[in-house]
């Protein structure tokens, strides 16, 4: 085990990770809504009609807009919706096609528990803690609610939730949102963008019914299921400040400004997470794996951007 002062110099400095959990976070509640509206657009009624019938550039527009919805390099599988768009987002998620606003949610959930469990070195000294930990340090978020759930039956849910918290909400967050149960999701994404989604009944079930019926088997692991930052659990270090997990604030949403506005949206958080990842006061092997995610998120969000300017430009803004 590392020396106190090499542990001092590469666990994760807290602070420095209050600001990336945010931008992350908020990055992803900014992609959704965006391929929201989108998808309001691609899969309504008057757009695609107007496309069909006149053809032209306004043809053009909406097949722009369809492959940006379903641009594996940028926002991956992104229909959102209601009609067409939530049925196209249900089959996205039952097939396994990744999402660019889960895996950026999804991210900033696993920065949040680092920094957490950076603040709290005892933790790494109770097996249990320190195997969850480990396990979601290593990406594999199944394994990590398997354990944590074994803690419950085993241990109590009080002593687990007092042994884990604040983290233990974003491991299960983190988990809903990459399963294969898509009528969980909504739990998932208001913890990890403190932004409210509506639970849809489906077939006459309420949501809740559903994500109790969850077996939890999960996706396959893997960076398009997780979005996954690679690393072991943090070294512990000297105790810091103790981060909360309290989800963020949602940012505001942008005046309706038509796809450019979202596209300059997007554009800015590509910026902003650009600049999360260039940040030089990061130290460790698990910084410069989430540095690594943050830039190639980043990059998805600046594709993103592109081709909704794109369809904005041929659409006319509509």
């Amino acid at each position: 085990m590392p020396d106190a002062a090499t542990s001092a110099s590469t666990a994760p400095d807290i602070d420095l990770l209050d600001g990336p959990c945010r931008a992350l976070a908020e990055a992803a509640d900014a992609v959704g809504e965006a391929a929201r509206y989108a998808s309001g657009l691609a899969f309504g009624v008057r757009l695609p009609a107007a496309a069909l019938a006149r053809g032209g550039r306004t043809r053009l527009g909406w097949r722009t807009l369809l492959r940006t919805l379903t641009d594996p390099s940028g926002l991956g599988w992104a229909p959102r919706g209601r009609g067409v768009a939530r049925a196209g987002r249900l089959a996205g998620i039952l097939a396994g096609r990744e999402s660019l606003a889960i895996s950026i949610a999804v991210c900033g959930l696993k920065a949040r528990i680092r920094a957490a469990s950076a603040g709290r070195p005892e933790l790494f000294d109770d097996p249990d803690a320190a195997a969850v930990l480990g396990a979601v340090g290593a990406g594999r978020q199944g394994e990590a609610v398997r354990l944590f759930r074994a803690v419950m039956r085993e241990r109590g849910a009080e002593h687990a939730f007092a042994l884990l918290a604040p983290s233990f909400a974003d491991i299960l967050a983190w988990h809903a949102l990459t399963d294969a149960n898509p009528f969980n999701d909504h739990a998932g994404w208001q913890v990890a963008t403190g932004r409210a989604e509506t639970a849809e009944p489906a077939l006459g079930l309420g949501a809740a019914f559903w994500a109790f019926c969850d077996p939890g088997t999960g996706l396959p692991e893997g960076p398009a299921a997780t979005g996954a930052v690679t690393g072991t659990a943090p070294t512990p270090g000297p105790a810091r400040r103790r981060v909360t997990n309290r989800p963020p604030r949602p940012a505001p949403l942008p005046p309706d400004g038509g796809l450019s506005g979202r596209a300059a949206a997007l554009r800015t958080h590509a910026f902003r997470l650009y600049g999360v990842a260039g940040t030089r006061d990061w130290h460790g092997p698990e910084t410069e794996a989430l540095r690594a995610e943050v830039t190639r998120l980043a990059a998805r969000c600046a594709t993103a951007a592109g081709g909704f300017a794109l369809a904005a430009a041929q659409l006319q803004d509509q």
